[in-house]
């Protein structure tokens, strides 16, 4: 085949095939990782070449998609350029023949490696228009992917206004409207949304944005940095959010091993303090705000929230109390609850109040008798030591069952002797 009949894709890619081949001459006697990454590059290159000109659109694709989101294969400034420029000719060439929303999940990728971020918004707009045009089946999904990564942009520019714009634009109806739409865009979303919760420090929204975020994505393929970033983040907000008082959402969640001591992590401490929030334990908080001091300081919010913080902690103790007891026994003396809660009984009938205005638990407080009626606590998710603490408690009132059962039984006999 002459030069002159090679369309505008072969060319590029003969052409950086060639690029590479002749850097591979001079780095040859180099040796090492450079070598090692050129002569990588020239594989995926040549693979490339030859899926175009047997028309596997599909293998194509696939082969795109980890060519493009693999950092390590093109580490240089100048393979972002050669990247951009991959999708600008070689993927234009045939891009309405491939899946729009992978076709939106390569040019996202690509975006990363634009030279700032005025070029990448550029470079993803253009991207997003040419998939409007091409009215193929998830192309409706494609463009809402599209714009989510635009809009996360124009956040991290500090433009947060234009970033709400983007999410304005039916985002979430489209979600809601579609019966199952795909778990990258779900992703997106919530991954924006929880972003944009971060950038104004709203902890409670962005911990529940966070978790449904978790809940499309697979921790290990975030990377160790993000994905403690990420753990570190959750953590701050379960602890910090009004409102939020269900942490094993966050604790049960592969993600929050990411900052656990078993893993080494520095932030080993968060993780039991979150634990003991889930806890309800009283005690053993006091004695990690002592040992954990040092830390805990270095931590501006939790310094500022430091009352809200001993408040919820109190308010789970008090619901510890609650589950521990029967469904059908739930009359609590205030005088006991201050001794758990360290409290006085003034600041129990504060906490009860918060506790019942919180949604938290339904009955009454009866002043004569000074005693609190549970008739009601909001179901939490069980861990697996509590679900072994409930399994054991199970096992008692079964016991008991047998016990009086067996009592029974044996009256019963005597009675009819």
């Amino acid at each position: 085949m002459s030069v002159s009949s090679l369309s505008a894709a072969e060319q590029f890619i003969d052409d950086a095939i060639s690029s590479h081949q002749s850097h591979q001459a001079t780095t040859t006697n180099d040796g090492g990782d450079l070598n090692n990454i050129v002569e990588n590059k020239l594989q995926v290159l040549k693979e490339l070449k030859e899926l175009y000109a047997q028309k596997l659109w599909h293998q194509l694709t696939e082969s795109l998609e980890l060519t493009v989101a693999n950092q390590s294969l093109f580490p240089s400034p100048d393979d972002g350029e050669l990247l951009v420029n991959l999708y600008k000719i070689f993927v234009n060439d045939f891009e309405e023949r491939l899946n729009a929303l992978r076709l939106a999940r390569v040019a996202v990728h690509v975006s990363s490696r634009c030279k700032n971020r005025e070029e990448a918004i550029e470079f993803l707009t253009s991207a997003m228009e040419k998939i409007k045009t091409t009215r193929q089946t998830s192309f409706e999904e494609a463009v809402v992917y599209v714009r989510l990564h635009i809009a996360l942009l124009y956040l991290h520019g500090g433009d947060e206004s234009k970033a709400k714009t983007e999410v304005a634009k039916d985002a979430k109806q489209d979600l809601a409207q579609w019966k199952a739409p795909d778990p990258s865009v779900s992703a997106a979303y919530h991954y924006l949304a929880a972003q944009l919760y971060k950038h104004n420090r709203d902890f409670a929204n962005f911990y529940g944005s966070g978790i449904l975020y978790m809940a499309y994505v697979d921790a290990t393929a975030l990377g160790d940095e993000v994905a403690t970033e990420l753990a570190v983040d959750l953590a701050l907000a379960a602890l910090l959010g009004e409102g939020v008082y269900n942490f094993a959402e966050f604790l049960a969640h592969p993600i929050s091993k990411y900052i656990s001591k078993e893993n080494g992590s520095e932030f080993g401490w968060l993780l039991d303090m979150v634990q003991v929030f889930n806890d309800g334990d009283l005690n053993a908080y006091d004695l990690l705000c002592e040992r954990y001091a040092e830390q805990l300081n270095a931590q501006p919010a939790l310094v500022a929230h430091e009352r809200k913080l001993r408040e919820k902690i109190t308010i789970l103790a008090f619901l510890r109390i609650v589950f521990e007891l029967p469904a059908e026994k739930r009359e609590i003396d205030l005088a006991d609850i201050a001794v758990r809660t360290k409290l006085t009984v003034d600041g129990v009938e504060y906490l009860l109040m918060k506790t019942l205005s919180a949604g938290l638990i339904r009955g009454e407080i009866d002043e004569v008798s000074s005693k609190v009626v549970v008739t009601w606590a909001m179901p939490r998710i069980l861990l697996k030591p509590q679900i072994r603490e409930l399994a054991d408690r199970l096992d008692q009132w079964i016991a008991k069952v047998s016990s009086t059962t067996a009592s029974l039984q044996s009256e019963l006999m005597i009675t009819a002797k």
